[in-house]
């Protein structure tokens, strides 16, 4: 299966930021662009609400990597999002996006201040906007879609 370049793209720059999510290296985005070189937050550099919103997303990537994670994954953005599962199956599709980086392009298109969709949104990313300068260029607040990226999250499980 190809895949045209704006796919490709999205792909490697998700598993980028999944697999510094799974190693504990969390950066900003912008890093995993290539836009600038950035450190993990450590004692001394507090986190930031990019690096809350990433941590989210390799959650919720995470908990849809099975079939029945996969399920309650779309019915909970759905739910969320305002968008039925199967559009959200088709964005996962044709996007190549996992479904946590979709749930932060639905955040910050929502919180917008230029009217913008979440397929505007995945359309700057895609031409290498780091997500602090799609921020700006919306006028988003990004510690606003960090609050909202928490309700995207399943409630851990108690045992």
């Amino acid at each position: 299966m190809t895949h045209d370049p704006i796919q490709a793209a999205l792909r490697v720059s998700l598993a980028a930021l999944i697999a510094c999510a799974v190693a504990g290296t969390l950066i900003p985005a912008r890093a995993v662009a290539g836009k600038a070189a950035a450190t993990a937050p450590t004692k001394s550099t507090p986190e930031t609400a990019l690096h809350r919103i990433q941590r989210a997303v390799a959650r919720i990537d995470a908990e849809a990597k099975t079939p029945e994670g996969e399920a309650a994954v779309l019915k909970r953005l759905s739910a969320q999002l305002g968008a039925s599962e199967d559009s959200l199956k088709l964005q996962h599709a044709t996007w190549g996006l996992g479904y946590g980086e979709i749930a932060m392009a639905y955040g910050f298109a929502k919180a917008s201040k230029k009217g913008k969709t979440p397929a505007d949104v995945v359309a700057m990313r895609a031409e290498g906007t780091g997500w602090l300068d799609i921020a700006k260029d919306l006028g988003v607040k990004v510690d606003q879609v960090a609050n909202r990226m928490k309700r995207h999250v399943a409630a851990p499980r108690l045992r």
